[in-house]
């Protein structure tokens, strides 16, 4: 039981780090794959509209700014 417990752990954590270190394109890809799957079932509606949604919204709007190493990150002004 504690070795089922420590792989599903390390899985876990497997996952989260990747989709952390996922380029932010491919996040977006992979939310809008999920997405289309979520729209051909039904009992999922629900999840679909209050979870996946916003993160979409999200997602699709941030660009190289969404990155973590973009924080206070301030543009050039434009050249003269």
């Amino acid at each position: 039981m504690q070795q089922v417990l420590v792989a599903l752990i390390v899985s876990i954590a497997l996952a989260a780090s990747v989709w952390k270190l996922m380029p932010a394109r491919r996040r977006l890809q992979a939310l809008l794959a999920l997405d289309r799957w979520a729209a051909r079932h039904p009992a999922v509606s629900g999840w679909r509209e209050r979870r996946l949604a916003p993160r979409i919204a999200r997602a699709a709007g941030t660009g190289c700014d969404g990155c973590a190493a973009n924080a206070g990150h301030r543009p050039h002004p434009p050249p003269r």
